[in-house]
């Protein structure tokens, strides 16, 4: 299994359908439950798991969250 690293850089890179793309430029318009009854070849399991990681993480991809956690830790170390 990836991990959430690799599968998020894979899921930005990837050549995406059409379908998925109107998801992800209006993720935040879809809820949880919306993305669940995603249906289609478009739409495995895997994809939706991905875009909701995505949603729980406001669009930021894991290395945007690793970024911001690194500059929170060096913000406190300076205090």
């Amino acid at each position: 299994m990836r991990s959430y690293l690799n599968r998020d850089k894979f899921f930005q890179k990837m050549k995406k359908k059409p379908a998925q793309q109107e998801v992800l430029d209006n993720l935040a318009q879809y809820s949880e439950e919306d993305i669940n009854n995603m249906s289609g070849p478009h739409f495995p399991q895997w994809i939706k798991d991905q875009l909701l990681g995505l949603k729980k993480r406001n669009g930021a991809c894991a290395d945007d969250e690793a970024e911001r956690i690194a500059a929170l830790m060096i913000k406190a170390s300076k205090k």
